[in-house]
């Protein structure tokens, strides 16, 4: 009596193939989509946590506090670009600039309290409004005097937001994930999914 041969038949195959490929499709645009929320979640809650510590230091300190972007090489200017990340430090001279050296009597080194590095190259940043967020003029910053509220260098109030975007994965059925930090001219950040600039207006 003749053996049946054990293995899969050519239709068996076919039908396994075609299981694994439409679970593929699902699954796949839904995990990059989890990847691509999390790292808008994760970089606007690191913004905050800048926006947090400067503002913190300011109030233990009872003086200014400035929080900069930093330049496509790392080094933190008001000319910077926030996707390349920030720099928070006591602004010892008062010249919006980070320096780790006294440039004249009396005053002393400015002194770094919190810096990040650069986003992800799949993030981009804007004003809640366009353009570079929190920018003054032609100087990008956030700074928070001794009382705790935000401020222009005119000593004026500072308020706005700024729109963290992450594209990872963005086609036809994927969606940017977009999260937006307001920053009231009280001091009070918040975080917003999506963006809208009207949130982010001075109160």
């Amino acid at each position: 009596m003749g053996r049946r041969s054990a293995g899969f038949t050519l239709i068996e195959l076919m039908v396994v193939v075609a299981i694994i490929a439409i679970i593929a499709a699902i699954a796949v645009p839904s995990f990059v989509s989890f990847i691509s929320n999390y790292r808008a979640t994760a970089a606007i809650n690191d913004f905050l946590q800048g926006v947090t510590a400067t503002r913190s230091e300011a109030l233990k300190r009872g003086r200014k506090v400035l929080m900069v972007p930093n330049t496509s090489t790392g080094t933190p200017s008001t000319s910077g670009q926030w996707m390349y990340g920030w720099t928070v430090f006591v602004d010892n001279n008062n010249n919006q600039s980070f320096e780790t050296t006294a440039p004249a009597l009396p005053t002393v080194p400015d002194e770094l309290i919190y810096q990040h590095g650069a986003l992800p190259a799949s993030i981009t940043t804007a004003g809640a409004g366009g353009g570079e967020a929190f920018t003054d003029g032609t100087k990008t910053y956030v700074q928070f005097d001794g009382t705790g509220y935000p401020r222009l260098l005119s000593g004026a109030a500072l308020s706005g937001g700024i729109v963290i975007t992450d594209s990872t994965g963005v086609n036809a059925n994927i969606a940017p994930n977009i999260r937006t930090l307001c920053l009231a001219n009280i001091g009070r950040p918040r975080i917003l999914t999506g963006t809208d600039a009207n949130a982010c207006t001075a109160g």
